[in-house]
């Protein structure tokens, strides 16, 4: 009888520690855990979501140069930089390519796909053309040279705008729409595009909302309500602007003419 007693005793001893450690572990994972939301929140919290408005920083003669060239990449005349994955010509691009002769009897078109972007699309004060013809593209030219690079590409099924120099946004459901995704795409001119470095979803599941954060430094967490709205807002702000597309004719103008 003592035998079991001790026996019993050892047990409860046995389950008591255990179920303290347990406790302890699962304080110190909670402690882990809103240490780290606090920290990836912070992390949106100081990005900075101003919107940068395109700043040409170019000549008229330069401008005229700049449009002549890339009415040259819509022709095909010019080819495309391999620095980054891509060969041929404008027509080898991934769902873009309209034939030209298309694009001139399309040129007052003032709807997709016949929109374009035209401006300071990357902060460097020089122009960039922007094409979203199933795929969305920024072209980049550099007066002198004999190649273009394609410093940008999404599915127009993900791209939303360009709504400030070097700042994209990125909108689209999955599984159902039960998934919604929100991507800001950034713009670092000294080492080719960063992309994604800020990435929402919102998922629906049994009729209640979840909502989770993740950016270029930081993984994917759960977060509050409370919190989402508060570190969300000044993005989904921002990204009410949008840099203005244009047709071919208000692009090119007077070149058309001779085409």
């Amino acid at each position: 009888m003592k035998k079991y007693l001790r026996v019993l005793c050892l047990l409860s001893l046995i389950i008591t520690i255990a179920l303290v450690y347990s406790m302890q572990n699962n304080s110190q994972q909670k402690t882990v855990k809103s240490e780290y939301i606090d920290t990836i929140c912070e992390a949106v919290k100081t990005m900075d979501f101003t919107v940068k408005e395109p700043k040409m920083d170019i000549t008229a003669e330069e401008d005229m140069l700049y449009k002549e060239a890339y009415l040259k990449i819509l022709k095909n005349q010019i080819s495309i930089s391999k620095e980054h994955n891509f060969s041929g010509y404008y027509q080898d691009l991934k769902n873009a390519g309209i034939p030209f002769e298309e694009l001139l009897a399309k040129k007052s078109v003032n709807e997709f796909p016949y929109l374009l972007y035209y401006d300071d699309l990357d902060g460097d004060g020089k122009p960039e053309l922007g094409i979203n013809q199933g795929y969305m593209y920024i072209l980049d030219y550099e007066l002198g040279d004999k190649e273009f690079n394609v410093l940008y590409s999404r599915d127009s099924k993900v791209f939303e705008k360009i709504f400030g120099s070097g700042q994209i946004w990125c909108h689209y459901k999955i599984w159902d729409d039960t998934i919604t995704i929100d991507e800001y795409d950034l713009l670092n001119r000294g080492t080719y595009w960063d992309r994604t470095v800020l990435e929402l979803q919102q998922r629906t599941e049994q009729l209640q909302n979840r909502y989770f954060v993740e950016t270029s430094l930081y993984r994917q967490f759960e977060i509050s309500e409370e919190s989402w709205k508060e570190i969300t807002k000044p993005f989904f702000k921002a990204a009410k602007h949008e840099i203005p597309q244009k047709t071919l004719e208000e692009v090119f103008g007077e070149l058309l003419k001779d085409n």
